[in-house]
């Protein structure tokens, strides 16, 4: 959903695993508008998942957080880390020997040595802004809207990543076309047959008052032969929209407006797609990918073009289709605290995206478009990773210490759509974004 289809900093070895959605998927902490029909059963199943989620990350902090002698690292002026010891009741500063008596008996609180330990679950959780919501290439809050907010948060165990992404449109979208559907807008306009040819148009604009949109993931990482990695799951997409489309007919000589009518649009859409992703990490500072993604199930409420007059076609694009995208990522270390990853990547619809017939002769072709099988868009993009806080402890647990990291995360990205663009997305688009990351 690249995202900013964003990607997450795992921080350390440890979390090498988990799997960035930003690029599969799409934060919203809290989505309190009641879905309709089918979407309140996914709404409900949804938040089960969610709740166990809270439980399979909150039960190891809990745990955790019940033997830690806190270390905070710091980045300094002079690019290097600064420690600082915090007092805690386990260490408290007016004892210089770090000695205290508990209970009659003599203990010391200085740090131990101990044998390394496993660590029992690695997680990533981020929250952030950016300017647009662009999807495989869609741009899904058009117009001179205020952006979007989102979330990621995901755990990984036994090769195994759970995760859950969600974003909220901030202000309203616009475009000048029949939808703004999840794999586009279809056509911008409808050209009456002959004989009425060049007399009239049918000019559509919607206007998308509410996108929320719910991801829930699970993964599964494998190597091969030390060299190759290989990454198959599952994503479920539930978008709550609210949209509306007015139409206006236009006499083409004049260019007059002769009136406007309300015509049905894309509302709520669900999604499942499978992926099976090919990588490796054995070439430095670069990790090249292939993921495939296939539909197995697409459905949303839609609605004829013109109902107002009893008829007309519907919008979405239905199709279970596939969708083969190729990333190059790179990671290059500039300081202790500040890391540059740069971004690559083009991808090829197999009936997944929607483009527009450009001379359309139906009704159905100038409302719906086409789905695409072709070249569909080659992005670029970058991350500027800034470590600000790490904290470090001691564990009384059979899992290892505590090792939180946060970073502050700003990113920019062009994109070039090789396909013909649908409504409300330009063939050249560029956004950016920031959020804070946080490792454990």
């Amino acid at each position: 959903m690249n995202g900013p289809v964003g990607f997450r900093l795992t921080g350390s070895k440890q979390n090498q695993g988990l799997t960035s959605f930003c690029q599969f998927v799409r934060p919203a902490t809290a989505l309190t508008v009641p879905f309709e029909n089918k979407t309140v059963a996914v709404a409900m199943n949804t938040l089960k998942r969610c709740l166990f989620f809270a439980v399979f990350v909150g039960a190891p902090i809990a745990i955790y957080a019940q033997g830690v002698d806190t270390t905070v690292e710091i980045p300094t002026i002079a690019h290097r880390p600064a420690l600082i010891e915090i007092p805690t009741a386990q260490n408290p500063s007016d004892d210089l020997n770090n000695n205290i008596a508990m209970a009659g008996e003599y203990k010391s609180t200085k740090n131990v040595v101990e044998q390394q330990k496993e660590a029992c679950w690695n997680w990533t959780v981020d929250v952030g802004y950016q300017s647009e919501y662009n999807f495989r290439g869609t741009n899904l809050t058009p117009g001179d809207n205020a952006g979007a907010i989102s979330m990621n948060a995901e755990v990984s165990k036994w090769n195994f990543t759970l995760g859950v992404f969600g974003i909220r449109q901030l202000g309203k979208a616009q475009a000048d076309g029949w939808a703004t559907g999840e794999s586009g807008g279809g056509g911008s306009s409808s050209h009456f047959p002959a004989p009425f040819t060049g007399i009239f148009d049918l000019v559509p604009e919607t206007t998308q008052r509410t996108l929320e949109e719910i991801d829930v993931f699970l993964n599964y990482h494998w190597s091969f032969f030390g060299w190759v990695d290989l990454t198959v799951g599952d994503v479920g997409f539930f978008i709550h929209r609210k949209a509306e489309t007015d139409v206006t007919l236009v006499f083409v000589p004049t260019g007059l407006h002769i009136f406007t009518f309300p015509a049905p649009t894309v509302g709520d859409e669900q999604f499942d797609r499978l992926l099976a992703r090919l990588s490796t990490s054995k070439i430095p500072y670069v990790t090249p990918s292939v993921t495939f993604y296939q539909t197995i199930y697409n459905d949303g409420q839609d609605g004829r073009a013109l109902a107002f007059f009893g008829f007309g076609p519907l919008h979405r694009n239905d199709e279970r289709g596939g969708y083969l995208e190729g990333q190059l990522r790179g990671n290059f270390p500039v300081t202790d605290w500040l890391s540059l990853n740069l971004y690559g990547k083009v991808s090829y619809s197999f009936h997944d995206r929607t483009e527009p017939i450009n001379d359309p002769q139906t009704l159905r072709e100038a409302v719906r478009g086409q789905s695409l099988v072709g070249w569909n868009v080659a992005q670029a993009g970058l991350e500027l990773p800034i470590r600000l806080v790490h904290f470090v402890g001691n564990s009384s647990v059979p899992c290892a210490a505590p090792d939180v990291t946060v970073y502050l995360v700003p990113s920019g990205w062009y994109s070039y759509h090789i396909s013909d663009p649908t409504p409300g997305t330009d063939r050249n688009e560029a956004w950016g974004g920031v959020k804070f990351t946080v490792t454990f």
